[in-house]
């Protein structure tokens, strides 16, 4: 596939994924997944729309276009367990990333800022998903739907432009403890830790096949701080 309509089968994927979903290795304890995604607070579960997102900013959080869309200003929005009401809702005129304004702090959630730099190849990511799990490659075993917060470590196998990709390998390939999202998985962030800290590095699209892609959040940057500024300048001039 080439890369540009490459790119636009992931935006059209996004756009008709339903509820969510991290299945996780069949070796490995799920014990595991659970315990590491202790660490990723800010990735969070927008349970009135039924999808994910990740706290950036004390009253911003990024998420996919697809999710967003399914909200409206001043309704209120469950996050992370908190209810929160919608102050606008900002969808990026050509790709498929939003940037949701809340009115009020998401209080007892860390954010974490976003990525910056050029230089994803390769590198390690976490993922963190809430809800559904099961184990990866076994469609005989029963999903549990227990809504408990799980993250998984990948490679990113594949940067474009816009985009990153990682690839569900087997687990003689995999990382130790490699997780895969479903058809059913978006919004969720991907998170890159150096040695400053944990960074926001991509926002999930829908699986195509055995590869994931996510919305490369560093060529997004320019538009991200832009859109946030203008709001507090708006907001303030109203105030």
């Amino acid at each position: 596939m080439q890369p540009a309509r490459f790119c636009l089968a992931l935006v059209l994927l996004a756009a008709f994924a339903p509820a969510r979903a991290l299945l996780i290795r069949a070796d490995r304890d799920d014990a595991e997944y659970l315990e590491l995604a202790s660490r990723y607070g800010a990735a969070v579960r927008l349970a009135s729309v039924e999808g994910e997102g990740a706290l950036i900013a004390p009253r911003w959080v990024l998420t996919a276009a697809s999710v967003a869309a399914r909200m409206r200003a001043s309704e209120a929005l469950r996050v992370a367990d908190r209810d929160v009401r919608i102050e606008t809702v900002f969808s990026h005129p050509d790709a498929s990333l939003a940037l949701v304004f809340l009115r009020d702090a998401v209080d007892g959630v860390e954010p974490m800022p976003i990525y910056r730099e050029n230089d994803e190849t390769g590198k390690a990511i976490v993922i963190v998903a809430h809800g559904p799990t099961g184990v990866i490659g076994d469609k005989t075993t029963r999903v549990k739907m227990d809504r408990r917060t799980r993250a998984a470590i990948n490679t990113i196998d594949r940067v474009e432009t816009r985009a990153f990709a990682t690839r569900v390998k087997p687990a003689d390939e995999a990382s130790d403890l490699q997780g895969a999202a479903t058809a059913a998985e978006v919004g969720h962030p991907a998170f890159i830790e150096t040695k400053t800290g944990i960074f926001v590095a991509g926002i999930g699209l829908a699986p195509a096949g055995d590869w994931e892609p996510y919305l490369r959040v560093s060529a997004f940057a320019d538009w991200i701080d832009t859109t946030m500024f203008k709001a507090a300048q708006a907001e303030a001039a109203k105030k």
